[in-house]
């Protein structure tokens, strides 16, 4: 049975997950430049009222990042 990982956009406000890796690598480089690393805890603060945009925590690190960032990361269940 293949394991299913949780994506970004299904954390909740406050819930935290770790990172493990990416699914686009072409967006995986860009992430990794802006500090979004696998290993690296991802905690979600909020989520903009239509979904298209996340504005995360990352080791003290704030950013906003598009829907389409968002889902190519993969979290641990």
């Amino acid at each position: 049975m293949q394991r299913r990982h949780r994506t970004l956009p299904e954390l909740k406000a406050s819930e935290s997950a770790q990172a493990i890796s990416f699914t686009d690598p072409s967006l995986a480089c860009k992430l990794t430049a802006m500090g979004v690393l696998p290993g690296a805890i991802i905690e979600m603060v909020r989520k903009s009222p239509f979904g298209d945009a996340f504005y995360i925590k990352v080791d003290g690190i704030r950013l906003a990042l598009r829907s389409e960032e968002a889902q190519t990361i993969l979290l641990t269940d």
